[in-house]
């Protein structure tokens, strides 16, 4: 089965074409030292330029950490209500889910829910966090699918870096 392109290319004379060809598509990790990092302008020319863009992936990458484990110390999630199991005998009304346990649970969201009041401030506030950590790991994420190798141990070296640094201080956020 023969694959044409030949359909497809709009007007290749006047303007580069961004057509790929399936070997050009191959999904598997290489080494180059001159591929883009986000743009086409961002491309390192040499070895000093990439080992620039390693170091920028690395700090990134350890911003990313720090930034998710401040999260966790500036909105404090231990204050969030836990469901707390009771051991069970098999004599037993408290089963998980008997209404005594509904009851009890219900009870500790709304307690936790009137000590929290909606604060226009601080909703904001942790709007914009939220964003930034997700534009960080997006961005990270933009960088591991180059498949180049270095950018992919670069990310992996700053997440390192960042939960060695401040990963004490973080709760668990199980993604990246």
């Amino acid at each position: 089965m023969a694959s044409s392109t030949a359909g497809m290319d709009m007007d290749s004379g006047s303007s580069s074409s961004m057509m790929m060809t399936s070997a050009e598509m191959a999904m598997v990790f290489f080494q180059s030292v001159t591929t883009p990092l986000y743009s086409s302008s961002w491309t390192p020319q040499g070895q000093g330029s990439y080992a620039g863009t390693c170091i920028f992936l690395i700090v990134l990458g350890l911003v990313h950490r720090i930034l998710i484990a401040g999260r966790s110390i500036v909105f404090d999630p231990s204050q969030a209500p836990r469901r707390q199991r009771k051991a069970m005998s098999s004599d037993s009304d408290d089963y998980p889910g008997s209404k005594s346990e509904l009851e009890s649970m219900g009870n500790q969201f709304r307690s936790h829910w009137n000590s929290h009041p909606f604060r226009v401030a601080t909703e904001t506030a942790r709007g914009l966090l939220e964003v930034v950590i997700g534009g960080i790991g997006y961005l990270l994420m933009l960088a591991v699918m180059t498949m180049n190798v270095g950018y992919f141990l670069s990310v992996l070296g700053g997440i390192f870096l960042g939960t060695f640094v401040a990963g004490r201080f973080g709760g668990s956020d199980n993604h990246h």
